[in-house]
């Protein structure tokens, strides 16, 4: 549902209650109302409802099982303030990016310049091929092929 005045459509119904639940307390207010209606007006988005409803009831039988202190010494060993620290420094600050980006950029210019054979590179306009087919045997090859 794009617009908030758009009517809700039943895929859209069934994103919202995967999303957020059959409880429509728990629902975003700004597609309630939609939700409320196509609930008046759909027996599918009725039946989904309920079907949304019997699913958590089944869930809150389920017993919850506390953490195992191994389980909870492993999480908190993941949490090494260095490392989390660095990964937030390289990985997630989108400033590095374009930085990485332009590194990469000019890599590949110095490169790429390194390659051109040396009258190219420093620009005095010649341009020796000789260099560049590898020297003058592979040259006389290519010149007996165009007679």
């Amino acid at each position: 549902m794009d617009n908030k005045s758009d009517p809700m459509t039943l895929s859209d119904f069934d994103a919202l209650l995967d999303r957020y639940g059959a409880h429509s307390s728990d629902w975003p207010t700004d597609v309630r109302a939609a939700a409320q209606a196509l609930l008046a007006q759909s027996a599918d988005a009725g039946a989904a409802l309920r079907e949304a409803e019997d699913l958590e009831r089944l869930l809150a039988l389920v017993p919850a099982h506390a953490p195992s202190a191994a389980l909870e010494a492993r999480i908190a060993a993941l949490t090494d303030e260095k490392s989390v620290h660095w990964i937030w420094m390289v990985a997630a600050r989108p400033v590095w990016r374009p930085a990485l980006l332009a590194a990469a950029m000019l890599g590949g210019v110095y490169l790429g310049a390194g390659a051109l054979p040396t009258s190219v590179a420093f620009g005095d306009g010649g341009f020796d091929l000789t260099g560049v087919a590898g020297g003058g045997e592979t040259l006389g090859i290519v010149e007996s092929w165009e007679e």
